[in-house]
């Protein structure tokens, strides 16, 4: 230890998938950083950048400085603006299909209310997926709006799907307010929404009985129908 601190006592976080560098990468990227909710979640979340080597953290800090310019070119052409909102529309995927692991194999066999890395788990994931949408409807309404003709396909699905994923937080969330939550009703909530993906998990009865056979899930399996666009597909 460095500064005579030797011997001093100190703790931990555990593994957590917060310590990634690509999704905090797209978050200040897509402007979804500067949506975070003003929370512990969040406080925590920013401080796991501490975790990183110092020049990620750089990389970060220098991400952060620069970026303005190009959300401030994005913002001004409605294109680019509609190009933005699939991006941060894949980051919703990405952390929607996460919620859905979680709320399956670790919530559907523990009430233990602490993830790996010290987080709530029944708050954590929601926190990210909340700014996210915020993102998503704050580009639509100021730089977009309305679909014209000429539009990608891909933006009119974006927005009828958009007022669905809205609901599907508030209503599992709304489940896991109450102590005696039924975790199979917040993961068959997903169910209900045909634009929310399982990420090519299958049940058990679903899987290949042959042993090493390979799961026959293809990319398209995990994507929603849409058509043709530059950030679609």
């Amino acid at each position: 230890d460095k500064g005579g601190e030797a011997g001093r006592k100190r703790q931990y976080r555990g593994q957590t998938g917060a310590q990634d560098d690509i999704i905090p990468t797209m978050d200040i990227f897509s402007g979804v950083v500067d949506h975070y909710p003003d929370n512990m979640l969040t406080k925590f979340l920013l401080d796991l950048r501490s975790y990183r080597p110092p020049c990620v953290q750089r990389f970060f800090a220098d991400l952060s400085q620069h970026v303005g310019a190009l959300h401030k070119a994005v913002a001004a052409h409605r294109h680019l603006s509609i190009i933005m909102v699939g991006i941060v529309e894949q980051i919703y995927y990405f952390r929607n299909g996460h919620w859905q692991f979680v709320q399956k194999y670790i919530m559907g066999n523990t009430r233990h209310p602490v993830a790996t890395g010290g987080t709530p788990i029944t708050s954590w994931i929601p926190n990210q997926i909340e700014a996210v949408l915020k993102t998503m409807g704050e580009i639509s309404t100021k730089s977009i709006g309305a679909v014209q003709p000429g539009d990608c396909p891909e933006y009119q699905r974006i927005l009828d799907k958009y007022a669905q994923r809205l609901a599907l937080l508030k209503n599992q969330l709304a489940e896991l307010s109450d102590r005696n939550y039924n975790v199979d009703r917040v993961y068959d909530l997903n169910k209900e929404r045909d634009d929310v993906i399982s990420f090519g998990v299958k049940e058990a009865s679903a899987l290949p009985n042959n042993e090493g056979e390979e799961d026959k899930a293809t990319e398209e399996d995990m994507r929603p129908a849409g058509g043709e666009c530059p950030f679609g597909h």
